[in-house]
């Protein structure tokens, strides 16, 4: 009987998912050709909103590192500082980053002439996922997306734009810890 009880919470850890993580808001001033302004602003403004869908597992955040490239080239580094999450919350973060290395001529051209500048956000987190008493060890999240800015310097999409994986899922391994938990199980109540 204890071994199932132990089962049923290896299972339990073991069904973890991951936060979703969206940009809500992406401002880069420097490609508002309303401004008319000659100095270029090199900050880019961002929401962002991570969500825990899990209604069992709290979630402990250390440092969230994100990365904001244009092309190929990271032009912005930021670090979110470490906070925690409750069960099936929102947590909002609105931040503002310096930007350094952009090809500002080049992308006030692209938005002028009607398309868009592509900006890359990236997040690599260690999150630590709480159930009842203790914490999991820490969980690897690699994740990302494209934002396109148009000419007043805000984000095409209007909805959120969800940053989605970069890495492997590692679901696969739970299940198989979950299928080996339950087999030792059974062979020992039989």
């Amino acid at each position: 009987m204890v071994s199932i009880v132990i089962t049923i919470l290896a299972g339990l850890t073991y069904k973890i998912k991951r936060p979703h993580c969206y940009i809500q808001e992406f401002y880069v001033p420097a490609l508002d050709l309303s401004l008319n302004s000659t100095v270029i602003n090199p900050c880019l403004f961002f929401d962002l909103a991570f969500e825990n869908i899990m209604t069992d597992h709290s979630v402990r955040y250390g440092d969230v590192n994100l990365t904001f490239s244009y092309g190929r080239s990271a032009v912005a580094k930021y670090v979110v500082p470490t906070f925690y999450q409750g069960m099936s919350k929102r947590a909002d973060r609105r931040e503002v980053v310096e930007s350094s290395g952009v090809p500002w001529e080049a992308a006030v051209k692209a938005v002028s002439n009607g398309s868009a500048a592509v900006f890359r956000v990236d997040l690599v987190a260690r999150p630590r996922f709480g159930f009842w008493f203790w914490y999991s060890k820490r969980k690897g999240m690699r994740i990302g997306a494209d934002v396109e800015v148009d000419g007043f310097g805000m984000k095409v999409k209007r909805e959120d734009i969800r940053l989605i994986n970069l890495g492997a899922s590692k679901t696969r391994v739970g299940i198989f810890v979950m299928f080996v938990g339950l087999l030792v199980t059974l062979l020992c109540l039989f």
